[in-house]
């Protein structure tokens, strides 16, 4: 009936090639899918926390910059960035956080970047297996910006200032006995 069937091109070189790319593209599909997933997943957690906490709220699926959920009460609009996490660590990018000087291989932190906004609240989710499992952790980007902070700037103490596989990059992590201080801080919010 022809629906899947394709024509023999003489260049077949063009046929190989766009399998090739889809053999690639359905892998990168699939993670960037269950990514996707996991982000819904858990800024659906924190709207349904807020409604019972007694506000309103609502996602944006990652349509603005910054603000994945936006929250509403007695007049006040409150935007909240949601990070989700399955397992292990939160990882970012220190350069943007952090001001990172380089000098060869060596890495120096001068300071914290001051364009950053320290005020927006952050919401970390890590699910768990089953509803009701998953824990919540509510800062401040500010908040955040410490710890990216200390953590970066005592890893490269602990290296002499190089990273060793990879001396150029700024990859920073964090986790939950980092953020222990913020569980259930719902306080910060309501």
């Amino acid at each position: 009936n022809g629906f899947c069937k394709s024509k023999e091109s003489k260049d077949s070189k063009f046929n190989t090639e766009s399998i090739k790319f889809w053999v690639r593209s359905d892998k990168d599909m699939k993670k960037n899918f269950s990514n996707k997933l996991v982000g819904q997943i858990g800024e659906n957690l924190v709207v349904a926390e807020l409604g019972r906490r007694g506000l309103i709220a609502t996602t944006f699926s990652g349509n603005v910059p910054d603000i994945d959920v936006l929250a509403y009460k007695d007049g006040v609009s409150i935007p909240i960035q949601v990070k989700t996490v399955k397992k292990g660590n939160l990882s970012v990018n220190a350069k943007d956080y952090l001001e990172i000087e380089f000098k060869d291989n060596k890495q120096t932190v001068k300071g914290k970047n001051r364009e950053i906004n320290r005020g927006i609240i952050f919401v970390i989710v890590y699910i768990g297996a089953k509803l009701g499992d998953e824990e919540f952790y509510i800062c401040t980007k500010g908040n955040i910006q410490d710890l990216i902070f200390k953590n970066h700037s005592n890893y490269l103490a602990r290296n002499k200032g190089v990273r060793p596989k990879n001396p150029k990059s700024t990859h920073c992590s964090y986790n939950k006995d980092d953020l222990v201080k913020y569980i259930n801080n719902w306080k910060l919010l309501v």
